[in-house]
């Protein structure tokens, strides 16, 4: 979705004698030649002029952006655009040439064997995946998982490992977040387990003979975390509970297979506030959160993310709105609506800076966020349409705080793009503490684009995020 679909493409000859501004935009293609019948013209003038694209008006937006749809023969076509004001006109062709060509449809990606299994350790940052297929924002991932972990290796494709994790379970890991060496995937016996409180958070140990590999999610009915160990045999034979629990109900182990051990926590409550996994040691530690003592904001901290900054500007307007500018506008604003209730706010970024996905992150552990919001706009292959506002989460434990902002921005009559679950997206990875994504409006549309060059109208969508915080803080309350 944030394929950058309107670029500048080049400002056609005009008249000397010409008054009337005119830039030409279209496709991300830098050539002439296209492969679609159906081709968009955009262009940009002075707002108040009038513009026509192959003889047919167009709305030309308070931005000055206008466009139409066109519909090309094979071969080479001139596209006349022309604008005007009082008796002043700039007029230009735009030369397409449509080439008609089959179809092909992508290889799959094939997996090579290995002529003999290689043993792997995991380095910092290592995460497993499904499956050895991706997109712009990688192959679907099951999670992150500690380093110090020794993997079988039985398979790989260019830029990945096939991993064994027991006698009927397979995982992919990027084989730059591995190094060669260890023992290969372990099949290890249980140790003793203890569950207790230090006021803030639930802590189950579960000792292991060495580092296994580890898949951890949600449930969302009931509230429940499940925690699977590969190449674990359950030997423990007592499970301690020391003292009252803040958010855990009870822990129970279930050997699911021979050799795959799963820990399941059932919650108290019916929303999760975040949870930690890793080892201390050989000690595979489960650190899950409680419940802040308020819901009141002025007693709680959250994370606001603006998306893209630096170096990195994200989609960009057919007038020349940038969104890492208008992500980060928004974003202030949220960060002072919500200092007015007394938040605490961990922002990642305050000016045009690009800290990456981990620093963005780090920046809220190190908060203490209790949780997140990270703000973007989107952009489509579609100047025409008004797509409208999207939200995303990644584990099912994070849909209400998603569906609440989702709903929160829709009460402001944009069209409705979708609330979207099992989003691959790295800062809704993290399971530590709530969190949740919003796509406010397409940069890539012209009608849209009027809404987001306006800051008042940007100040409206901050509200509505922010409104969808407080709506999901109070529906956690009422349940």
């Amino acid at each position: 979705m944030k394929k950058l679909i309107i670029t500048a493409l080049a400002l056609s000859a005009m008249a000397a004698s010409a008054e009337v501004p005119l830039k030409i935009y279209r496709g991300d293609q830098r050539s002439d030649t296209v492969y679609s019948s159906r081709q968009y013209v955009v262009g940009v003038t002075t707002p108040g002029a009038t513009a026509t694209i192959a003889g047919d008006s167009c709305h030309v937006y308070r931005t000055g952006s206008f466009g139409s749809a066109v519909d090309l023969a094979p071969g080479e076509n001139m596209i006349p655009v022309s604008v005007c004001i009082g008796n002043s006109r700039t007029t230009t062709d735009v030369r397409l040439v449509y080439i008609e060509r089959e179809r092909h449809q992508t290889a799959p990606t094939v997996t090579e064997s290995l002529g003999a299994p290689l043993h792997l350790r995991t380095l910092p940052g290592a995460y497993l995946q499904y499956g050895n297929g991706g997109d712009r924002l990688g192959g679907s991932k099951m999670g992150y998982i500690d380093s110090g972990i020794c993997l079988t290796a039985v398979g790989k494709t260019e830029n990945l490992y096939k991993v064994a994790l027991g006698n009927n379970a397979f995982a992919y890991i990027p084989r730059s977040t591995v190094e060669e060496g260890g023992s290969g995937q372990p099949i290890v016996n249980s140790g003793s387990a203890s569950i207790t409180s230090d006021g803030k958070m639930d802590c189950l140990s579960i000792s292991l003979p060495e580092r296994v590999a580890y898949w951890a999610r949600t449930e969302i009915d009931p509230a429940t975390i499940k925690i699977s160990l590969y190449g674990v045999t359950n030997n423990t034979n007592w499970l301690t509970q020391r003292g009252s629990l803040g958010m855990v109900e009870f822990v129970d182990f279930r050997q699911e297979q021979s050799d795959v051990l799963t820990v399941v926590l059932r919650l108290k409550e019916k929303y999760s506030w975040g949870f930690s996994v890793g080892y201390k040691d050989n000690t595979l530690t489960v650190g899950v959160r409680h419940r802040p003592a308020s819901l009141a904001l002025s007693d709680l901290t959250i994370g606001v993310d603006a998306g893209h900054g630096g170096a990195f500007p994200g989609a960009w307007s057919p007038s020349g709105l940038s969104e890492k500018e208008v992500n980060l506008d928004i974003a202030k604003e949220v960060a002072r609506l919500l200092r007015q209730a007394g938040a605490q706010v961990v922002m990642t970024r305050e000016g045009d800076t690009g800290p990456s996905m981990t620093e963005r992150k780090q920046t809220w552990l190190r908060g203490n966020v209790d949780l997140a919001v990270s703000i973007h706009n989107n952009s489509s292959g579609n100047p025409l349409a008004s797509l409208g506002t999207s939200s995303y989460y990644k584990h099912i434990s994070n849909r209400a705080l998603a569906s609440c902002l989702h709903e929160s921005m829709l009460s402001l009559g944009l069209a409705d793009f979708g609330l979207t679950g099992n989003f691959n997206f790295s800062l809704n990875s993290p399971t530590e503490y709530p969190n949740a994504l919003v796509e406010v409006l397409f940069m890539s549309s012209l009608a849209e684009e009027e809404l987001l060059a306006d800051p008042d109208y940007r100040k409206q969508l901050a509200a509505k995020i922010f409104q969808g915080i407080a709506d999901y803080l109070e529906l956690v309350a009422r349940d």
